[in-house]
């Protein structure tokens, strides 16, 4: 098993798990982190992308990254724009994760990483751009946290959302799969719904998504790459365990591919106006 990055870091998580049960009895967090799960939002890499061209990201800009994981945006802004940015996550493993990956990279990236609870987090200073992604139904009020994002902002600062949504309720089974698998007990939004929560912002850019199912030899590919670069990563031998990771890790991007037949997803870019927030009087098309 080879790894191609952090090869020269110190593996930061303390809890390395020893049987197949602790993989499967890790909280989904946890095993986000366990596997050095590479967290992505809608779009992944093209959302990244259209966010930093329409939002006229730089090296000037200052990002912070809402439920940040294991740091994928923040990292990879920087890497686009040299933007400096900071990630803060409930999760103190994905926080360190998060760092452990910025070590790793072995680029010279303005990056910081804190553990916070996204409700209370009151940084120092406030931020030309916000990357919330589809982060927001993972709090337990999406619309609290929503009404919190202007207040982490510059005046004439940039929100960047990708939220997921559906054009009808989800069927029994695969909400229950969402809760059960993801954790996220709140209910699918409609598109308006999931656009109402940034009312009182400009809406600078808009482009609606459908999902693509993965096939399976990419799932498995994505599973193999993933499980094997964490076993590198953390030391885990025991071919036991790793095929526990396999197969925990496989159920979830099965779970993902579900899913995704009854979700569409937005990117979005959207400016906070201080003199008008929250009323809005320009016209949204």
């Amino acid at each position: 098993m080879t790894t191609t990055s952090a090869r020269f870091v110190a593996w930061p998580v303390p809890k390395i798990p020893r049987s197949a049960d602790d993989v499967w009895s890790a909280g989904y967090p946890n095993f986000v982190a366990m596997v050095n799960q590479t967290n992505v939002m809608p779009g992944a890499f093209a959302t990244l992308n259209t966010w930093a061209l329409q939002s006229r990201m730089d090296q000037d800009s200052t990002v912070l990254e809402v439920a940040c994981t294991t740091g994928f945006s923040s990292r990879e802004l920087a890497r686009l724009t040299g933007c400096s940015a900071t990630g803060f996550d409930l999760s103190a493993d994905s926080v360190a994760l998060a760092q452990y990956n910025h070590h790793g990279t072995g680029r010279d990236l303005r990056l910081q990483y804190v553990q916070a609870d996204g409700t209370t987090y009151a940084p120092n200073r406030t931020f030309s751009h916000v990357v919330v992604g589809a982060a927001l139904g993972f709090f337990p009020e999406p619309v609290a946290m929503a009404a919190r994002l202007p207040h982490l902002l510059d005046d004439g600062g940039y929100v960047l959302a990708s939220p997921f949504w559906s054009d009808k309720p989800l069927p029994p089974d695969i909400a229950a799969l969402r809760r059960d698998v993801f954790g996220i007990s709140s209910p699918m939004e409609t598109r308006e719904q999931a656009l109402a929560l940034f009312k009182g912002l400009d809406v600078l850019y808009q482009a609606d998504h459908a999902l693509v199912s993965e096939s399976d030899a990419d799932i498995q590919h994505y599973c193999d790459s993933t499980v094997d670069r964490a076993c590198a990563q953390s030391g885990i031998e025991d071919p036991l365990v790793r095929a526990a990771m396999l197969a925990r890790l496989r159920s979830i991007k099965r779970a993902t591919n579900r899913l995704r037949e009854h979700q569409n997803y937005s990117v979005l870019v959207l400016r906070y106006n201080a003199s008008t927030y929250p009323q809005r009087f320009v016209e949204l098309f």
